[in-house]
């Protein structure tokens, strides 16, 4: 899994809240993300993130570390789907200059 220093978090953070707001219908940067590590026998092995939107709408996703993978949720805590992302992680980023 390794650290969670080796992940490009603000990419992450970016497409996460990027598709939450499309899929939502919802304008992107309106309202305010959250995000919290997800732990698994004490190490990281994800990110739990959570759109505030209007009216008191949560709207939540998870990135797997293992699988590159973010699962999505609707304000009823449904999976409403799933989407790979290509995550170079910073530590192949640098031995490939």
């Amino acid at each position: 899994m390794g650290s969670l220093n080796e992940y490009p978090l603000i990419a992450i953070r970016n497409f996460v809240h990027e598709e939450l707001c499309n899929r939502n219908q919802l304008l992107r940067g309106a309202f305010p993300i959250t995000e919290r590590i997800v732990t698994k026998r004490g190490a990281p092995c994800g990110l739990f993130f959570c759109l505030h939107g209007p009216r008191s709408v949560r709207l939540t996703a998870v990135f797997d570390f293992q699988e590159s993978r973010v699962w999505f949720y609707d304000s009823k805590g449904k999976r409403s789907g799933s989407d790979p992302i290509e995550v170079q992680k910073k530590s192949s980023q640098r031995s490939q200059n």
